[in-house]
C-alpha cells in the first residue's frame, strides 16, 4: 500500500483486526446469551412440531443443556483469554450427550431438529450417509461434512464449530449386510466416530487452510432401523422382561443391529419417535406453525381465491397421507394432487370461494 506510512499501516490493521473480532463476536453471542429452560425451547418446538411429546422433551432437554454448559464454559473461557474466541473455543472443553433418534420415515425427526436448532440460533446441516463412503472408495467422506458446516455457518469457523449435525439414514450404514455395505458401511462408521469424538480437522478453503474443531458440534444420528424392534424384543424374551420395547432399547440391541460398538458409545441420548397418527397428521395441517395447507391458502389468496375446506376433507387427506405410509412429509405432495388442477385453471380466471370438502378431495385422489 504505497503512501501509507507504517503508523497509519498498524493502526488500519488493529481496525480490521477489532471489526473481525467484533464480527466474530456477535456470530457467537446468542451461545453466550442462551438462557431458554428445556421447558421453553420444547414449548417454541410444539408450535410447530405436532406429537411426539416424549420425542421433543427429550430432544429439547439435551439441546438445551448442551447450549447452557458450552455457553456458560465459554464465558468462563473468555475471561481466561481476554475475550478471544479462538482461544476460548479452543481451551474449553465440556461433556457432550449427542443423540440417536429411531423412528418411520415422516414422523418429525429431521424436523424436530432443525427446528429446535433454528431456535437456538446455530448453523444445522443434514447428512445423508448413503452417499458417503470411506477414504479411498468412490463417493464423498466424512470430511465433507466440515464443509457442509462451515458453508451452514457463513464461512465463520467459530461459529461453525457450535452448530448441529443430523446423520440421516444412520441404519442404512449399520444394518445392511452385503459385501460392499460391510465394507464402506462399516469404514464410514470409523470415519465419523473420529469426527464425532472431537477432533481438530483440516478444511482447505481455496489457498487457505483452516482449522475446524468438533468438540463443541452436537450430533444427532437417525434413521428408521425398521428391524431394530425385533432385535429388542427377542433380548426381552430371553430375559423374560415385559414391557414397551422402546422404553427397553439398549447399546447391546444397537450393537446387534450393525452399529459399531464404539460408536453407540457416543450417542448416549436414545429416543424413539412413532409412528404419527391420522389425527395428528390431521392436527398438523390445521394447528402447525408451518402448516402445509396455510401455505396453499395463502398461495392461492394472492390470486384472490379463498381455499375454504371441511373437517371431512381434511381427515381424507390425512388417511391417505397415513395409508401411503409418508407421514407428515408426504401431506404437502397429496394436497399437490388434489388441488392442482385448479391450481391451474382458476388463477387470472376466477376470484372468489373455492370449497375443498370430502367429495372433492376423494374425487381428485381417485
Amino acid at each position: 500500500m504505497p503512501g501509507i506510512t507504517d503508523e497509519k499501516r498498524r493502526r488500519l490493521e488493529e481496525k480490521v483486526g477489532e471489526f473481525r473480532d467484533r464480527q466474530v463476536g456477535e456470530a457467537v453471542q446468542h451461545v453466550l446469551d442462551f438462557d431458554k429452560t428445556p421447558a421453553a425451547l420444547k414449548a417454541e418446538v410444539d408450535r410447530f412440531v405436532i406429537g411426539q411429546e416424549k420425542g421433543k422433551k427429550i430432544i429439547a432437554t439435551a439441546i438445551a443443556f448442551h447450549y447452557r454448559r458450552l455457553g456458560a464454559a465459554l464465558k468462563r473461557a473468555l475471561s481466561e483469554h481476554g475475550g478471544d474466541i479462538e482461544g476460548a473455543l479452543k481451551n474449553t472443553r465440556t461433556p457432550k450427550a449427542n443423540i440417536l433418534m429411531v423412528g418411520p420415515t415422516g414422523c418429525g425427526k429431521t424436523y424436530t431438529s432443525e427446528t429446535a436448532s433454528g431456535l437456538v440460533g446455530v448453523p444445522f446441516v443434514v447428512e445423508d450417509l448413503t452417499k458417503f463412503s470411506e477414504v479411498g472408495y468412490v463417493g464423498m467422506n466424512v470430511t465433507d461434512i466440515l464443509v457442509d458446516l462451515l458453508i451452514s455457518g457463513g464461512g465463520n469457523p467459530h461459529v461453525a464449530q457450535m452448530g448441529i449435525v443430523y446423520l440421516d439414514e444412520m441404519d442404512k450404514i449399520a444394518g445392511e449386510t452385503s459385501t460392499v455395505r460391510d465394507v464402506s458401511g462399516k469404514g464410514v462408521q470409523k470415519g465419523l466416530l473420529k469426527l464425532v469424538e472431537g477432533m481438530d480437522n483440516t478444511v482447505e478453503v481455496g489457498k487457505e487452510r483452516l482449522i475446524l474443531s468438533t468438540k463443541h458440534v452436537l450430533f444427532i444420528a437417525a434413521g428408521a432401523f425398521e428391524s431394530l424392534e425385533g432385535v429388542v424384543r427377542r433380548r426381552l424374551s430371553r430375559l423374560n422382561v415385559a414391557g414397551d420395547w422402546r422404553d427397553h432399547l439398549a447399546s447391546e440391541d444397537l450393537v446387534s443391529f450393525g452399529m459399531e460398538r464404539q460408536l453407540v458409545g457416543r450417542f448416549p441420548v436414545r429416543v424413539v419417535y412413532d409412528r404419527l397418527t391420522t389425527q395428528e397428521l390431521q392436527d398438523i395441517l390445521t394447528q402447525s406453525a408451518d402448516s402445509p395447507l396455510q401455505a396453499y391458502v395463502q398461495d392461492l389468496r394472492s390470486w384472490d381465491i379463498e381455499l375454504r375446506y371441511t373437517e371431512e376433507a381434511l381427515g381424507e387427506i390425512a388417511r391417505r397421507a397415513k395409508r401411503e405410509g409418508t407421514g407428515a412429509r408426504g401431506l404437502t405432495g397429496i394436497l399437490h394432487r388434489v388441488l392442482l388442477d385448479d391450481m391451474f385453471s382458476l388463477p387470472g380466471a376466477y376470484s372468489g370461494e373455492l370449497m375443498m370438502d370430502g367429495a372433492y378431495v376423494r374425487e381428485k385422489l381417485k
